[in-house]
């Protein structure tokens, strides 16, 4: 009886010891758990967060691009507009008494050009 009474207290405190383990093993476990979630919970923000930004930097991608067909717009329109410059420079020098001469000589034009402007565009 005594080695009945012995095993079973030898049992008892295995248990015991087994639930203690688990016990701990269990703290352990729940305690990394926690860290675990509080890392979801910064990594979740951080990600918003980028997110939030990226959306603004898509906005501003955007913006940044409308801008630069427009600017590539007014550039066309402008360089379109540059052959007549030397033309409405001439009938202004004209209009204010400017020979053929003058405009082949300051803006480049040829004679027969220049003739032309001064006939359409000089005094009556």
């Amino acid at each position: 009886m005594e080695i009945i009474s012995l095993v079973s207290l030898l049992l008892a405190a295995g248990a015991i010891t087994a639930l203690l383990l688990v016990g701990i093993r269990l703290r352990d476990s729940t305690k990394r758990l926690k860290e675990v979630e509080a890392q979801v919970h910064s990594l979740t923000e951080n990600l918003n967060a980028l997110c939030s930004g990226a959306v603004g930097v898509d906005q501003r991608v955007s913006n940044l691009e409308r801008t630069g067909r427009d600017l590539a717009h007014r550039q066309e329109s402008i360089e379109s507009s540059q052959p007549d410059r030397p033309y409405g420079e001439a009938i202004q020098m004209v209009q204010q008494g400017a020979t053929a001469s003058v405009l082949v000589q300051e803006l480049g034009l040829s004679r027969s050009e220049a003739d032309l402007v001064v006939m359409l565009h000089g005094s009556k």
